[in-house]
């Protein structure tokens, strides 16, 4: 379980974040804390927002007196809404909110469901909640958590999940979900430096990443959506916005990881590069043979053409080591225009060629290296690819990102702050 907490100035705007979701049937409240309820027994905006305002000083020394925490089970955990509450009690009173007023919201608006609190971090007597260490006492409270109840560690992902989740099935229903988990694994498992060398990995579970911008407010975002597509990789559902999955499939999510990726995969290219040369030498006249060659070295490849046959791209996968290769990353010599020419006239083979590809003998080493002039215009080669790849592939013109609206609603925060300061000046 992962708790993340904030602190803010603005008590309506923490509120009115939750609230709004329980109008759209986003959320619903689970419990509260020294909170009444109104007449017709529900919990209602208005008078919570009273409830707690009464609770903050005049002249509060605490400048962000708002406690605002997201508490996210593992995403494959299925908790009842009393354990929820349980947890979210226990959770509260160990971090020393248990006397504070606060109310508990659980938010179903994507397919992770987790619970949102808002509390105060002064207590009646105008002292300040003690917040010393707190996200590492936090840590330790989640980790107990876990531990009594029996849950699933947050950070854990079986290799059973690596080779045994399944492919999307509209079929099945429940869409949203399957491709939450099916993302999970691909991001927590695989490196990628680009988003053509992702989509090779999500093409075996059936899904396609595409990349989309938009303009809010007189700003331009750039965005994610997951498509669903059928075996021959033609869509089959209605795109589906990151922001509907979780925060940790968004652009800057995936962005991240591809930094990180660069510089991990590094070492395991030679490697890579060895198989697909060794496989390249017996001459496989057919892509066929090549994918049947490559998987008795523990490789996968994915092959990606225009509409008139020709290849455009081509990806190896190691899912064992979890990367992903487009072929000119592994030089000059592997981008997807030779292997174009080469299974257009397979007669002749330029992976023989020992001054582009070196001897026989030097091939059989883990550690060879592109030539200079390979190495030279390996990034060069990669960016043409990818310019390539998104020419050729289809976009499906569908606008939406986590990013943007979780970007716009702090600004909106942070503009009522200031009309909350400036009122309470005058």
């Amino acid at each position: 379980m992962i708790a993340k907490i904030s602190a803010t100035e603005n008590l309506g705007g923490a509120l009115g974040y939750n609230f709004k979701k329980v109008e759209r049937d986003e959320a619903s409240v689970l419990c509260v804390n020294e909170l009444r309820k109104a007449f017709d027994g529900t919990y209602r905006m208005d008078k919570v927002l009273s409830d707690m305002q009464k609770d903050i000083p005049e002249k509060c020394r605490t400048k962000k007196a708002v406690f605002h925490c997201s508490l996210n089970p593992h995403p494959d955990e299925k908790l009842s809404d009393e354990l929820l509450v349980q947890i979210a009690k226990e959770y509260m009173e160990a971090l020393g909110y248990g006397k504070q007023p606060y109310i508990v919201f659980k938010h179903n608006d994507i397919a992770r469901e987790h619970v949102h609190i808002v509390s105060l971090r002064v207590d009646s007597n105008r002292r300040k909640i003690n917040d010393r260490f707190e996200k590492r006492r936090s840590k330790q409270i989640t980790d107990a958590l876990e531990r009594k109840y029996n849950l699933i560690p947050s950070s854990k992902v079986s290799e059973q999940a690596v080779t045994e989740t399944p492919k999307v099935d509209i079929d099945r229903g429940n869409i949203k979900e399957q491709v939450a988990s099916a993302l999970r694994m691909v991001l927590k498992h695989y490196r990628f430096c680009s988003l053509g060398e992702l989509n090779a990995i999500l093409s075996a579970y059936n899904l396609a990443v595409e990349e989309v911008k938009t303009e809010f407010r007189g700003k331009k975002y750039d965005g994610l959506v997951y498509v669903p597509i059928d075996d021959k990789g033609n869509k089959a559902s209605t795109p589906i916005h990151a922001s509907d999955i979780g925060r940790g499939m968004g652009y800057t999510a995936v962005q991240n990881k591809v930094q990180k990726s660069k510089q991990a995969i590094k070492p395991l290219i030679p490697t890579i590069r060895r198989k697909v040369l060794e496989v390249m030498c017996t001459s496989p006249d057919t892509e066929e043979k090549l994918r049947q060659r490559l998987e008795e070295q523990g490789l996968r490849v994915v092959i990606r053409k225009n509409g008139s046959g020709r290849i455009y791209g081509i990806t190896f996968i190691d899912d064992k080591e979890g990367i992903a290769l487009n072929g000119s990353r592994l030089g000059k010599g592997y981008a997807a225009n030779v292997f174009n020419a080469y299974f257009s006239n397979s007669t002749h083979n330029p992976f023989l060629d020992e001054t582009l590809y070196g001897s026989p003998s030097v091939r059989l080493e883990p550690s060879t290296t592109v030539q200079p002039s390979q190495q030279n215009t390996e990034e060069e080669d990669n960016l043409i690819d990818e310019l390539i790849e998104d020419m050729v592939g289809e976009s499906f013109g569908t606008m939406g990102n986590d990013d943007w609206k979780e970007v716009a609603w702090q600004r909106k925060l942070r503009k009522l702050s200031k009309v909350n300061l400036k009122r309470r000046k005058r």
